[in-house]
């Protein structure tokens, strides 16, 4: 793995700390740090970000932006970056904007969002070709995926500006029911959704009423086929996967929506007993959003 460049302005500053830094105050060496985060000035802000670049990635190579979850410590994805690696792409993880209770999220329009000024159409089609600039990847390959809020974020975009990724991968993601009655899906575009059916933080049955304090939401059922019916899907195949923890009781059911005049499938993974999680356990979740992406790349 390589994380490479720093911003040129920051180039000076950045080699400086890390030559102080190299020898800790018992004369040892410090430990190297496991990844390097970029600054990306925005507006009034500055954004940061960190980035996932395989030793043997070929220039012109395809980028995956990674969503984290609403305040999500976890920003990095070992899994993702294995599967990098075999599959030949570049993953970049951004840092979400705080909110009124200072935790780091996309604008989604939760409640504890309302003071957040920034539209994440704007910030994407601002961001993502400075990335792709900076190292070198290809502007006609980038792909979106999300866990949870980073989930949210895929839904939202694939309604609000479908154009800015060629495919879409949600995990336990969710279609709130103002974008579903406000917004129509336009531009077809293919999108994977996995999902826990026991999940009690996005609940796979929707919530209308709001329970759950993130505004309402539509089932993930719904979502999913309405992003189907877009995409003209002719074909609806379904098949039952084993979790990869080998228990009998908890099944995976996988729905495949194909036969679309524009090549805009649409899969969905219901994890049986599922709670609210990336699902490494139960599926090769990594694997199967870079699997599910690489057919979508523009030579």
């Amino acid at each position: 793995m390589k994380n490479i460049l720093l911003p040129a302005a920051l180039c000076a500053l950045a080699v400086g700390t890390m030559a102080a830094a190299s020898v800790s105050d018992g004369g040892e060496p410090a430990k190297k740090p496991a990844f390097e985060v970029y600054e990306f000035p925005y507006g009034d802000t500055v954004r940061t970000y960190s980035m996932y670049i395989p030793d043997s990635l070929a220039p012109g190579r395809p980028l995956v932006v990674c969503a984290h979850g609403y305040g999500s410590k976890t920003r990095r994805r070992k899994d993702l970056n294995k599967a990098a690696d075999k599959y030949g792409y570049a993953i970049c993880y951004p840092d979400g904007a705080p909110d009124s209770r200072g935790k780091a999220g996309w604008n989604v329009h939760y409640p504890s969002q309302h003071t957040m000024k920034v539209n994440e159409a704007d910030f994407f089609e601002a961001f993502v070709p400075v990335v792709v600039e900076r190292f070198g990847l290809n502007g006609e390959n980038v792909f979106l995926a999300g866990m949870s809020n980073g989930g949210d974020l895929c839904y939202q975009l694939a309604y609000e500006r479908p154009e800015l990724f060629k495919a879409y991968a949600s995990v336990a993601g969710l279609t709130f029911d103002c974008i579903y009655d406000s917004l129509r899906l336009t531009k077809p575009v293919p999108f994977m959704e996995i999902h826990g059916n026991h999940d009690t933080t996005s609940a796979w049955q929707g919530d209308h009423a709001n329970k759950g304090g993130w505004g309402a939401y539509i089932p993930t059922p719904l979502a999913v086929s309405a992003i189907a019916v877009n995409n003209r899907c002719h074909t609806m195949v379904c098949d039952t996967l084993q979790s990869l923890t080998g228990d009998p009781g908890r099944p995976i059911y996988h729905t495949l929506y194909t036969d679309s005049p524009y090549g805009a499938n649409v899969e969905v993974y219901e994890v049986q007993g599922g709670k609210h999680s990336w699902h490494a356990k139960d599926l090769p979740t990594a694997d199967l959003i870079l699997r599910f992406f690489t057919p979508y790349i523009k030579p």
